[in-house]
């Protein structure tokens, strides 16, 4: 039965995709997003101004807020409406029985989509997973995703993530700490990669994300179960606007970086230099599933099929 709903809320979507602009038709709905000020939320910039939500019918307003935290209980208050989060953040929700539901895709890695990757000092000799045991390994939050994906890779590479001590790091004095030897690995994103390249205070263990899969869903736009069932075409329009803004982005790449230093307040010439990240364009529940479980694994609670986590109409 979850499959057929499945199956119904892509052919709804579908539709819209099928249709003309409903602003032509009807008044705009007004909708409150929530987003991370970094790259991989700013879809949710270009989908407004490559007008992706008024052929939608749909009138957002985005709140930025480098808070996850923050964002997830303005969602569970009602005082925001849609949010950006991490599929790992999602999942720990899911098990506090938090009704949160993923109803649009973030970016996707794989191979050739890169999200970030673990970085060591220039001069480092460390490059699997064996070498890390015993050492000491900065990331961004402990318990999240910049956790997870390190331990992962060392465990599924020779080594054992439970002999590695890590510490809590902001991504912007990573590149520091590795050059001076105060840790000796540490998780890393974009543009804060290509800053350490450029700077030679750090280099790129090639492929580390690879070992979550061939290619996987790393975040999600989301809200409430609740709010979702009450806004159910809400939900499709704006499925539907991200889908078309994740299209276009994807095959536009250089168009997106003025936008995306316009809204973050970066710097042009060094967002043209860093990797772009790659918007999920379908919301596959197998790609959402290796976040899951791997969140599982380090945070300790039952895997559960992604399809609980993915709205579906009348769920």
């Amino acid at each position: 039965m979850r499959v057929l709903r499945s199956a119904i809320f892509l052919g709804s979507v579908a539709a819209m995709l099928l249709s003309p602009s409903l602003a032509q038709s009807q008044a705009l709905t007004n909708v409150h997003v929530g987003m991370i000020p970094i790259e991989p939320a700013a879809l949710v910039y270009y989908a407004k101004d490559m007008g992706f939500f008024d052929k939608a019918g749909l009138n957002v307003t985005i709140e930025a807020n480098p808070s996850t935290p923050a964002l997830a209980a303005a969602v569970a208050s009602g005082s925001i409406d849609i949010s950006y989060a991490t599929i790992p953040t999602l999942a720990v929700a899911h098990t506090k029985n938090i009704p949160f539901v993923i109803i649009a895709p973030g970016v996707s890695d794989s191979a050739t989509h890169f999200g970030g990757g673990i970085m060591v000092a220039e001069n480092s000799t460390l490059h699997t997973g064996k070498d890390f045991n015993g050492k000491t390994f900065g990331c961004a939050g402990l318990n999240t995703i910049a956790e997870y994906l390190p331990r992962n890779w060392i465990d599924k590479t020779g080594g054992d993530s439970s002999t590695v001590k890590f510490i809590e790091m902001p991504f912007s004095e990573t590149a520091e700490a590795l050059a001076a030897g105060r840790i000796d690995a540490g998780y890393m994103s974009e543009p804060f990669v290509t800053l350490a390249e450029r700077r030679k205070l750090a280099k790129l263990i090639p492929g580390t994300d690879d070992a979550m899969g061939p290619e996987y869903i790393a975040t999600g736009w989301f809200t409430t179960s609740q709010w979702a069932h009450n806004n159910a075409d809400t939900v499709t329009r704006f499925a539907t606007a991200m889908h078309n803004a994740a299209i276009w982005a994807n095959a536009h790449q250089t168009l997106t970086i003025p936008m995306a230093a316009k809204y973050l307040k970066s710097d042009p010439a060094l967002t043209a230099q860093t990797r772009r990240p790659h918007y999920a364009e379908v919301l596959v529940p197998a790609q959402v599933q290796p976040y899951i479980d791997v969140t599982a694994r380090y945070a300790k609670f039952a895997p559960f099929p992604a399809s609980e986590l993915i709205y579906v109409p009348g769920k």
